[in-house]
């Protein structure tokens, strides 16, 4: 490989980011300069098929970090609540976000692997890569935050220049001792989330940047570890990391089933409707907790039964005749109080969490089958 044909075009990138973030303003532009300087790496040095028998192993490792991380943060998301993405399905956004980015990650991937597999004698090529990765990841991202103060500039070393810089070491670190596929689905899946799934944890920003780096540590701890004991007992190590992957499916099953089967404390249903907006909507999720009617007070949200349906109104009023408990409800949105009144015994709890989104599912399937359980 010509060395310094190499070094020009990793220049190249270098300066197309700075033309097009700083210069001349233009995602799109950068993205096309990627890949005919990508495409370049193709046509001059080709590609060779990888054979690593570490492939499968970190590759496995790689995917059931994703997965614990993704479970951990949208975990928590319950709690600290979610926002929502700037998703859309109209072709410019499917196309100049989405597929264009998509294909700007895979050929600079593999522009690193071929670096790292055809330049064996020196690590300066690599090292130089990695150095333009991530300057073109800072600078892509530096217009979003005010630099002029030393609040800005700590938000944006601690949100961006340090997660950026561990991600490109992982990445040319796996491409390096591994294959382009584990650092090509770390890459992927850890820059698009943000822009193909519709909501996402409202984790802040340091609480964000710090679960990345913990990603980051652990995808590396698990990779080098293993490696070194591959190379020592290859069918012991595949065996065994195969197994990790389930631990994270069987995390989020058993969360699931927890929170939807009502076997604890808490239970999450689904609202099948637009009574309570703005507090929540149709679509969204809550989580009560199951409590008794002499444990709620005027303005509470309640959960009850009523004929058959789950309702979820706010309490206007609460009143006792001998030792029953009557409640008057109302829905936020609604211009009346509910003509029902709610006897103590219908009460299945109080509300305290709400879940963006993510009730649209549940919403869907109880219309298609004209189910009543989720109504209001």
């Amino acid at each position: 490989m010509k060395k310094y044909l190499v070094y020009g075009l990793e220049l190249l990138l270098f300066i197309s980011a700075i033309i097009f973030n700083i210069f001349y303003k233009s995602e799109l532009l950068l993205k096309i300069s990627i890949i005919i300087i990508g495409i370049i790496y193709l046509l001059e040095y080709g590609f060779h098929k990888d054979n690593s028998y570490l492939k499968p192993l970190v590759t496995r490792i790689v995917i059931s970090c994703l997965l614990s991380f993704f479970i951990i943060i949208y975990s928590i998301g319950l709690f600290l609540g979610f926002n929502k993405t700037v998703l859309s399905f109209n072709f410019n956004y499917l196309f100049n976000v989405v597929v264009l980015e998509i294909v700007a990650i895979i050929l600079l991937e593999l522009m690193r692997y071929i670096i790292c597999k055809n330049l064996t004698t020196t690590k300066k090529p690599i090292v130089f890569f990695t150095i333009i990765m991530m300057a073109l990841n800072i600078i892509t991202e530096i217009n979003g935050y005010n630099l002029g103060e030393a609040e800005g500039i700590f938000v944006f070393i601690s949100v961006v220049v340090i997660p950026v810089v561990s991600r490109e070491l992982l990445c040319s670190y796996l491409a390096y001792k591994v294959s382009y596929l584990p650092a090509l689905i770390f890459k992927l899946v850890i820059v698009l989330y943000e822009f193909v799934l519709p909501i996402i944890p409202n984790l802040g920003y340091y609480l964000y940047a710090t679960f990345n780096l913990f990603l980051v540590f652990f995808i590396y701890y698990l990779s080098s570890k293993s490696i070194d004991y591959a190379e020592k007992a290859k069918v012991y190590v595949n065996k065994s990391t195969r197994r990790v992957i389930y631990y994270p499916i069987i995390l989020l099953l058993f969360i699931i089933i927890v929170l939807i089967s009502g076997i604890f404390r808490y239970k999450m249903i689904a609202i099948g409707s637009n009574s309570m907006s703005p507090v929540y909507g149709r679509g969204d999720a809550v989580i009560y907790k199951k409590v008794d009617a002499n444990d709620v007070q005027y303005g509470d949200i309640i959960v009850f039964s009523k004929e058959g349906t789950i309702v979820t109104h706010r309490i206007t009023s609460i009143t006792k005749n001998g030792n029953v408990i009557l409640i008057k409800t109302k829905g936020d949105a609604n211009n009346t109080i509910d003509s029902f009144t709610v006897n103590g015994s219908e009460v299945l709890g109080k509300v305290e969490y709400r879940i963006k989104y993510i009730g649209f599912p549940t919403v869907w399937i109880n219309e298609l089958f004209e189910g009543r359980e989720i109504n209001d």
